[in-house]
């Protein structure tokens, strides 16, 4: 497994738990989230990301599920303007890979949308709070729950005095 994540693709799940503030089993997802999009704003690396985010963020997974309030909406649209993103386009081909990884996978739709993408992109990582996407076992791909690996925040990594 590698230390780092070196060119990542985050699936939609990571973003609503970082607007919404998420806290899942004593996971802090929102925690998680901030560090992985402040390592990508200070140029650590690019974030990946399929078009289709730009609307899939707008409600979370699930019938019961609320949508992002107007305010949130145009936050995250605003924000996905910044350089440290790479948006990549849902073509006709991204949609017949993800068809086939759908059968391969049993993946719903979008799930494989987001997976055909970053393999397009050759993502190291995709990165996603969805059980059934971050279990898929790819060759090309690792595929997982988010979480902070391989960098520390400067305020860990400074001993505390003693005496």
């Amino acid at each position: 497994m590698a230390d780092q994540y070196q060119n990542p693709y985050l699936d939609s799940s990571v973003f609503i738990a970082w607007i919404k503030g998420e806290v899942v089993n004593g996971v802090d997802r929102k925690d998680i989230a901030d560090h992985i999009l402040g390592l990508a704003e200070k140029g650590s690396f690019k974030i990946n990301i399929s078009a289709l985010t730009l609307a899939e963020v707008h409600k979370k997974k699930g019938a019961e599920s609320p949508r992002l309030e107007p305010d949130e909406d145009e936050m995250i649209l605003a924000y996905f303007e910044h350089d440290f993103f790479n948006i990549i386009d849902v073509t006709r081909d991204i949609g017949e890979h993800a068809n086939r990884l759908c059968r391969q996978y049993s993946l719903l739709p979008a799930d494989a949308i987001h997976l055909a993408c970053a393999l397009r992109a050759k993502c190291d990582v995709l990165l996603a709070w969805d059980d059934r996407l971050s279990a898929v076992d790819h060759p090309q791909i690792r595929t997982e729950n988010p979480r902070k690996i391989g960098q520390l925040n400067l305020l860990e990594s400074i001993p505390e005095e003693t005496g």
